[in-house]
C-alpha cells in the first residue's frame, strides 16, 4: 500500500522540537526574512521608501530615514500591537499548520503558555488572513461544486418516540436534502428548533480539477450564503467560473439551470455517488468531509458570524495538502504579511466585535 504524503519523511521537514529550540532573536529574524527577505533593507510601511532604515535594536524596530515613522516587522499585519513574543507567535503558526483537521484553542493554549482567549484571537487572525488573501480569480476547465449546510442544527426531542420531530431532526443533523429524502418537508418542527434553524448557513464550495488524473483538486473557493437556491448559486457560479467550463454537481435543484452557460454534468446522489461514466463531485465532497470532521470533532459546532473564516481555513488546508510543513509555514507567513491589520479581531478584548457576516 502506498504511503500517504503526510506520513513520509519529505513532509516532516520541520518538527516541534526544532521550533521549541529557536531563540527569541532567531524567531524575530525569521519573521523579518519572511516579510522582507532582508534583515537590513526593507520598505517603510508609511511612505513606502526602500532603504536601510535606522535600527532600534533593543526594541526590534526601525525608524524611517525619510518620514521618521517608527515601525516593526508586525506593523500593518494582523499581529500589529502584539503582546506575545515572537517565539510564541511562531509556535502558534506552526501548530496551526500541522493540524490536518483544524486546531482547538482550548487544547493548545496550555502548550503555548497563553490564555484561552489569547490563543483563540491569534488563531482567528490567521483564519482571517487566509480568508482575505483567497485567490478568487474565475476557475476554468473542470470544476466541482457542492453545498455544505452548517450552523443552526436542530435538537432532537427529549422523548425518543416523538417520530415526526426525531426523524426530521435526524435528517437535518445529517444534512439530508429534500431531493434525497422527500419526507423531510413533511415533518413537524418545534418552535425552538425552527428558531435555531434560522441560523443555518450554506457554504458553497468550488474546486478546480487539473487535467492530470489522480491529482485531486488544485484550487478551492468558498462562499457562505443564507439559502442554497438558484438565485444565490447561479450568481456565484457565473462570478467564479468561466463560461463554457465543465461543471459537476449533485442533483440539487439549485444547480439545474447551469446548463445554459456551462457543460453541466449531474450525479444523482439518491441513486449513486459516481456514474458509470465517472461523473462525480468527490473533490467537493472531500472538502466537506474535512470540514465536518472539524465541526463535530474539533470545534464542536460553528457560528454564522465567523463561518466564512473557517470555510476559508479548510479550503486552504485542502489546497496545501501536498505541501511540506515548511512550505505550509512559508505560505501562511505570506498570507499574514499580505493581509493588513485585522478588521474582525483588532481590539476584540476591549469589546469591539464584528457586527456583520461575510456572505456571498
Amino acid at each position: 500500500m502506498a504511503m500517504h504524503f503526510t506520513q513520509s519523511k519529505k513532509y516532516r521537514d520541520l518538527s516541534l522540537p526544532a521550533i521549541s529550540k529557536i531563540t527569541e532573536e532567531d524567531a524575530w529574524q525569521r519573521f523579518v526574512i519572511m516579510r522582507w527577505g532582508s534583515l537590513t533593507t526593507m520598505p517603510c510601511p508609511a511612505c513606502g521608501v526602500v532603504d536601510e532604515h535606522y535600527p532600534r535594536r533593543t526594541r526590534r524596530q526601525w525608524r524611517c530615514k525619510h518620514c521618521n515613522c517608527v515601525f516593526s516587522v508586525t506593523t500593518d499585519t494582523p499581529f500589529a500591537d502584539r503582546k506575545l513574543s515572537f517565539q510564541q507567535l511562531l509556535l502558534i503558526i506552526y501548530l496551526f499548520v500541522v493540524e490536518p483537521k483544524g486546531i482547538s484553542a482550548n487544547k493548545h493554549h496550555a502548550i503555548v503558555g497563553v490564555t484561552l482567549r489569547t490563543m483563540y484571537l491569534n488563531l482567528q487572525k490567521i483564519r482571517e488572513a487566509i480568508f482575505e488573501t483567497m485567490d478568487l480569480t474565475p476557475m476554468e476547465g473542470a470544476v466541482q461544486i457542492d453545498g455544505a449546510h452548517c450552523c443552526g442544527k436542530p435538537r432532537r426531542h427529549r422523548r425518543r418516540k416523538m417520530e415526526g420531530e426525531s426523524q426530521m431532526v435526524n435528517h437535518k443533523l445529517r444534512n439530508r436534502k429534500a431531493s434525497i429524502d422527500p419526507t423531510i418537508q413533511k415533518q413537524h418542527m418545534s418552535p425552538a428548533n425552527r428558531k435555531r434553524f434560522k441560523n443555518r448557513r450554506i457554504i458553497i464550495v468550488f474546486r478546480e480539477i487539473p487535467g492530470e488524473p489522480g491529482k485531486g483538486a488544485k484550487r478551492t473557493i468558498t462562499k457562505v450564503v443564507l439559502t442554497e437556491n438558484q438565485k444565490n448559486v447561479i450568481q456565484l457560479v457565473r462570478k467564479y467560473v468561466k463560461p463554457g467550463s465543465q461543471i459537476d454537481t449533485d442533483g440539487g435543484v439549485a444547480f439545474l439551470s447551469l446548463i445554459a452557460w456551462y457543460d453541466h454534468r449531474i450525479v444523482n446522489h439518491s441513486i449513486e455517488y459516481s456514474t458509470d461514466d465517472g461523473i462525480n463531485n468527490n473533490q467537493a465532497e472531500s472538502y466537506i468531509s474535512r470540514l465536518r470532521r472539524a465541526e463535530y470533532g474539533v470545534y464542536h459546532g460553528f457560528r454564522p458570524q465567523y463561518l466564512a473564516f473557517y470555510a476559508a481555513e479548510f479550503a486552504w488546508r485542502e489546497d496545501v495538502r501536498r505541501f511540506t510543513i515548511r512550505e505550509k509555514l512559508e505560505n501562511i507567513f505570506q498570507k499574514i504579511f499580505q493581509c493588513g491589520i485585522s478588521y474582525a479581531f483588532r481590539r476584540y478584548s476591549q469589546g469591539h466585535r464584528l457586527k456583520m457576516e461575510y456572505l456571498g
